[in-house]
């Protein structure tokens, strides 16, 4: 069942970051009711990351946080990127995938059950990286939090 959400919630980024589906602006129950593939999205925020056209996301399914990025374009020192989730309350990354070739969309998830966050809230970091570790771009969705 899990993995049917989370191929549910890919298919859902892969839509926001396409541009097809404007749900980023919507509520999560208009969402709800528009698609039967958002229906297990319990909640969901996303950033845009202007500079290179990419989009982070992180969604509520169930009592799973989920984060994962889409790059559109890149600079061409980008060496790769890494999607996190982070604990507010600590400031201390919970999960993160491993670092992402830049031509690599959409990256991996990064998924971690809600109780592993303090006070249940939890929110998705994109960093891009040099082939020195340099940050390139860096970009945070808004927080969640599991009711």
């Amino acid at each position: 069942m899990q993995r049917l959400l989370l191929t549910l919630f890919g298919a859902t980024i892969l839509a926001i970051g396409a541009g097809s589906v404007p749900a980023a602006a919507a509520s999560s129950q208009a969402a709800r009711a528009s698609s039967p593939a958002q229906t297990t999205v319990n909640e969901q925020q996303c950033t845009a990351v202007d500079s290179s056209g990419s989009r982070v996301c992180l969604a509520l399914v169930s009592s799973t946080f989920i984060g994962q990025a889409t790059v559109h374009s890149y600079p061409s020192s980008c060496a790769g990127y890494r999607v996190s989730l982070y604990d507010p309350y600590t400031g201390k990354a919970v999960v993160s995938t491993s670092l992402r070739p830049c031509g690599e969309t959409p990256s991996k998830q990064a998924t971690a059950d809600a109780s592993r966050f303090t006070e249940l809230t939890a929110y998705a970091e994109f960093a891009m990286y040099d082939s020195s570790g340099a940050v390139l771009e860096l970009a945070y969705t808004g927080e969640i939090t599991y009711p």
